[in-house]
């Protein structure tokens, strides 16, 4: 997953919520199957800004990718192949301009920090 930073820093609860929650993220990204990346600030406009998103794959080869689009009033799935892989490309770009996995570990635990006191 690629998350912004403003999921880091916007506090949602408390503070001590917000750590808890950032150092369990941690716990999750060092299992072999979770990739975390975070994308900083600095980075500036980029293709994430026009909401989230998922790319849900599938083990069995007869089905394809589906792009999942949640909404406040529905949901919506696209299936059409140009549709998926045009998000697949922003997901690409995304990764791309993020931290590497372990620099994204490494500023999860330094935001987590401040929210210690």
């Amino acid at each position: 997953m690629v998350l912004d930073e403003a999921a880091l820093r916007r506090v949602v609860g408390s503070r001590l919520v917000m750590r808890e929650q950032l150092e369990h993220l941690i716990e999750m990204s060092q299992l072999p199957h979770v990739t975390v990346q975070v994308l900083p600030f600095e980075v500036g406009a980029h293709p994430g800004l026009n909401g989230q998103y998922a790319i849900l794959e599938f083990t069995d080869a007869a089905d394809s990718s589906v792009v999942y689009l949640e909404g406040v009033t529905s949901d919506l799935y696209l299936e059409k192949a140009q549709d998926v892989q045009k998000y697949a490309v922003m997901y690409e770009h995304l990764r791309a301009q993020s931290l590497n996995v372990e620099q994204s570990r490494q500023y999860i635990s330094d935001v987590a920090k401040t929210y210690a006191d």
